[in-house]
């Protein structure tokens, strides 16, 4: 009965802190009626006219339980190369993979296999330093060591400016910046994150936002790992048997009811863009700063930073892949090589039919 207590206290004061300084929490279902999609929302006068939004995929910055996994400096230099991209765009937005938090109990089983991320929560710091506006929590991570530390994540990083989305207690967060209200939302494939299977709630949140805000944007964390799943399929994926969603059909659907920008990550190594509408959709961005506790070998050490220009309907404009490579205890370092440009635009022509961008060697996006 105790623990019951604790969790249910934990699960009221994340939706609490998810509804302060603009966050929306929870509402009724959505018709097609009542909320406002992009086709209906095309006669009102753009409040500007280009806003620049920086992407990036997951971010681990160390981790101090199960056991103690930091690197250096307890990682006060991981974005010693990015943070100046980050913060010279109007928003900045990426996925925190793991917790922010300073004690709580694993979820998994004690072993080396057990891949759990607890980042301190004094490490927030590195993340407002760095310039993030909005982090995604909907993933396979946050919930590792029990609601009580999402509850903790959501809270220290909403008490540090950042918005914070992505489970049922805290759906999206509203945010205005320079004078544009820009929304933002973050599904997963997990039962205590928002999921991108279900097509109801996506719905009913992205026209929402859409019905609310100047500037939409879509996160989402989903598909199966690892190197040999660069390319995107079509249909469903699985990974050890499990949904991790119909991801082309679900970028499609945000596109459709109001989002301006859909990005996505979960397989650890990057995979296409596409053009869908006018709107750009990036189907995985891959690790970004995870310098402890993940694999960084090849196309997992690939760490895309995507900045996107888009006009004041969200129309995309241009863009460019900084391309970032990722090293042990460093986190991502500049890639004169470019690889990872090459990687995603070797992807993008391979695996989006009819492709209508165009990406140069320098990692400059361009529509044909």
């Amino acid at each position: 009965m105790r623990v019951f207590n604790i969790i249910a206290l934990a699960a009221l004061m994340a939706l609490i802190s998810c509804n302060v300084d603009g966050s929306s929490g929870s509402g009724a279902e959505g018709n097609d009626s009542t909320a406002t999609t992009k086709s209906e929302d095309k006669e009102k006068k753009p409040i500007v006219d280009t806003v620049t939004l920086a992407m990036n995929g997951d971010i681990m910055t160390g981790t101090i339980l199960p056991t103690r996994n930091m690197p250096p400096n307890d990682g006060k230099d991981i974005f010693v190369d990015c943070a100046d991209i980050l913060r010279r765009a109007d928003v900045a937005c990426g996925n925190l993979e793991g917790v922010l938090a300073d004690s709580g109990k694993t979820r998994k089983p004690p072993g080396p296999l057990n891949f759990s991320f607890m980042m301190p929560t004094k490490s927030v710091k590195l993340l407002v330093d760095a310039g993030y506006d909005f982090l995604g929590i909907a993933n396979n991570h946050i919930n590792d060591f029990y609601p009580v530390c999402i509850e903790s994540t959501i809270k220290t990083l909403r008490d540090n400016n950042i918005g914070v989305a992505g489970t049922k207690a805290c759906e999206t967060s509203v945010k205005e910046i320079n004078g544009v209200k820009y929304g933002f939302c973050a599904f997963g494939h997990e039962e205590y994150s928002l999921k991108t299977q279900d097509t109801a709630t996506v719905k009913r949140i992205v026209k929402q936002l859409r019905k609310d805000c100047d500037i939409v944007i879509v996160c989402f964390h989903g598909g199966a790992e690892g190197v040999s799943q660069r390319h995107l399929p079509n249909g469903t994926e699985y990974f050890y048997g499990a949904d991790r969603g119909n991801l082309r059909q679900f970028a499609h659907l945000c596109i459709d009811n109001g989002a301006d920008i859909v990005y996505g990550h979960g397989p650890h190594v990057c995979r296409a863009m596409e053009l869908y509408k006018g709107h750009l959709i990036a189907y995985s961005l891959g690790n970004f700063a995870t310098p402890r506790g993940m694999s960084l070998h090849g196309p997992t050490a690939y760490a895309p930073v995507l900045v996107a220009r888009i006009d004041g309907k969200g129309m995309f404009i241009d863009g460019k892949i900084h391309s970032f490579i990722q090293y042990r205890d460093k986190g991502p370092r500049r890639d004169a090589g470019n690889a990872v440009v090459k990687e995603i635009r070797m992807l993008t022509q391979e695996d989006i039919k009819d492709n209508q961008l165009n990406i140069a060697d320098d990692g400059t996006i361009t529509k044909k």
